[in-house]
């Protein structure tokens, strides 16, 4: 997973603008050993409950601190560069800085990185030192690159026309990691948010002007039985299941309407029918951001980060669901969800800084990582 461009939260309003981010206090800290910290909570975890008895947020009072997590990849401040790295938290728990590039995405296998430069996709391989600049464009500014793991030969974007920029994430684009093949996907509409690669290597779920697309390399674009999306306006923030039978979705209603809402749709490919989870009012606008959605690698669980729904603080409210709706819990305020490569552990950010919570128990322990970082990525080390 990718996380570039996240830190500027790239943002499509719905209705009024999202309140501006604020500090939050920080209590005071305990610190534990990792694991301690996730294995061991100060406090009673929250009990399984139905849907109709929502458990959460389930914070600690004095919130314990735990050692950076194996595997962590994330971006920090870096002199004269701003956002960059990415930083790979090792076995022994301490940080290797693998390059001082900006917006970079690790390759699974950790050879290579893209990165942003002049607008364009760089490729770095990390065992060489040498680069290259794949997409070489002067009249398109390439964003939201991504590896695809099942797909090592192709790199999947978007871009947007250099006289044309906008807030939307733009047209769906491919290339491979020599620089050749660069292909328009889909250049009639641009996505509102990134796009999802399918877990199996054979589809992308994308939003074609806020509607639900699948590209399939062998079927060309078609959208996803429409009608089937009842109700909303807009279906964006795809994520696939673990088994790439199913795709969830962020829906919209339209704020001016009267009993108009949110949700996520699950649909499932198999009985081509859509499941309406976790439902609630739109207050005082909201927004379309990228990593949002996050199922854990079980598919056992479904993490969603929404904008403007009630949290403590106002901002971002996390909660992490069980797809069936037979279990739902409130983290409080947090946004860009990652599990771990064994789905047990869910890491997210807040204005607090960088907290993880194990599945089951969901009680926050804080995540020591220099200040200003921001983990994209968790890989699982050899």
């Amino acid at each position: 997973m990718s996380s570039q461009f996240t830190a500027g939260c790239f943002c499509l309003a719905l209705a009024a603008a999202l309140s501006a981010c604020g500090p939050t206090a920080t209590p005071g800290l305990e610190k534990t050993s990792v694991i301690e910290s996730l294995s061991s909570p100060t406090n009673t975890p929250a009990e399984t409950a139905a849907v109709t008895d929502v458990v959460g947020p389930a914070v600690s009072p004095t919130p314990a601190v735990a050692d950076p997590l194996p595997g962590l990849v994330y971006t920090a401040p870096v002199p004269d560069k701003g956002m960059a790295g990415p930083f790979l938290v090792e076995a022994n728990g301490e940080s290797t800085q693998l390059s001082d590039k900006t917006a970079p995405a690790l390759s699974s296998d950790r050879s290579r990185l893209l990165y942003l430069n002049n607008d364009d996709i760089w490729i770095l391989d990390l065992q060489t030192g040498k680069t290259r600049n794949l997409t070489k464009t002067n009249d398109r500014l390439e964003r939201y690159y991504q590896w695809w793991p099942s797909h090592p030969d192709l790199i999947v974007f978007h871009y947007q026309p250099a006289d044309d920029p906008g807030p939307d994430a733009g047209y769906l684009a491919s290339i491979k990691p020599d620089g050749t093949n660069y292909l328009l996907l889909d250049e009639e509409a641009r996505s509102f948010s990134p796009a999802a690669l399918s877990p199996d290597g054979q589809s992308i779920a994308y939003d074609r002007a806020g509607q639900p697309w699948v590209y399939h390399f062998a079927a060309g674009k078609m959208p996803i039985f429409p009608k089937s999306f009842t109700g909303f306006h807009l279906a964006v923030n795809p994520a696939w299941s673990p088994d790439s039978r199913r795709i969830a979705w962020q829906l919209f209603g339209m704020p001016t309407e009267q009993d108009s809402g949110s949700a996520v749709g699950i649909l499932d490919l198999d009985a081509l029918t859509v499941t309406e989870r976790h439902k609630y009012s739109i207050l005082g606008g909201s927004g379309i951001g990228p990593d949002h959605l996050a199922w854990s690698p079980d598919g056992k669980w479904l993490a969603i980060a929404n904008q403007a729904e009630f949290a403590e603080d106002g901002k971002i409210s996390l909660w992490v669901i069980q797809p069936d709706g037979s279990e739902e819990h409130h983290l409080g305020s947090g946004d860009l969800p990652i599990w771990n490569p064994d789905g047990t552990i869910l890491l997210y950010t807040s204005a607090a800084g960088t907290f993880a919570v194990k599945a089951g128990e969901w009680v926050p322990r804080r995540i020591l990582l220099p200040e200003g970082a921001q983990v994209i990525d968790w890989v699982e080390l050899e």
